[in-house]
C-alpha cells in the first residue's frame, strides 16, 4: 500500500527526468544530492547495486524523511528492491531490458535471476544468499511495472493539458 500511495507517485517525475537525461546521452552517476530540509541526521545505508555486467556494493545513502532511499536511487539510475531501507537496487536499464525481454519470451523471473547471478559470479560478483537476487528482483520488477503505468498516465495527462492550451 505504501508503494502505491506514497513511493510510486513520488518517483514519477524523477524517473521522467532520468529518461530525459538518458535520451540526451547524459550520465546519471553524479546526480545533485538531495538537500535535507528536516535537519535530521538520517540513517546511513549501504546499498548493493546490480547492473547487467557487475555488482557494486559501495553505494551509500543518507536516508531521512525528506530524502527517501527510492528517490535517491532513481536519481542514480537504480530501482530499489525494498521500500524504506533497501539493501539491494537494480539498474533501471536492466529492469527495462527484462521487461522488453519478457514481451518476447515467456516471463520467468527465476530463470533470469539465476542466469544473472551465475554470470556475475563468474566475474567475481557473488551474492551472499542463493535466492537473494531472485526474491528481491521479482518484487522490484512488479513495482517498476506499476511505476511505468503511472508515468504513462502522467504523460497522457500532460498531452491532454497541452492540447487544451493550444
Amino acid at each position: 500500500r505504501q508503494w502505491d500511495c506514497d513511493v510510486i507517485p513520488a518517483l514519477v517525475h524523477p524517473y521522467m527526468a532520468y529518461i530525459h537525461l538518458s535520451q540526451r546521452g547524459q550520465s546519471h552517476t553524479d546526480p545533485p544530492p538531495i538537500k535535507c530540509s528536516c535537519n535530521c541526521r538520517g540513517v546511513l545505508k549501504q546499498v548493493t547495486a546490480v547492473y547487467m555486467d557487475h555488482k557494486d556494493s559501495f553505494h551509500s545513502l543518507q536516508i531521512c524523511p525528506c530524502a527517501p532511499a527510492p528517490l535517491q536511487l532513481v536519481q542514480q539510475g537504480l530501482f530499489p528492491c525494498l521500500l524504506v531501507y533497501p539493501a539491494l537496487a537494480v539498474s533501471l536499464k536492466m529492469v527495462e531490458f527484462v521487461l522488453m525481454l519478457f514481451l518476447h519470451l515467456a516471463p520467468n523471473e527465476t530463470a533470469w535471476s539465476d542466469a544473472l547471478t551465475t554470470f556475475l559470479a563468474r566475474w567475481g560478483h557473488v551474492f551472499e544468499a542463493q535466492d537473494s537476487l531472485c526474491r528481491q528482483f521479482t518484487s522490484a520488477l512488479g513495482q517498476f511495472q506499476i511505476l511505468l503505468c503511472v508515468v504513462n498516465a502522467e504523460v497522457d495527462k500532460q498531452i491532454i493539458i497541452a492540447r487544451h492550451e493550444i
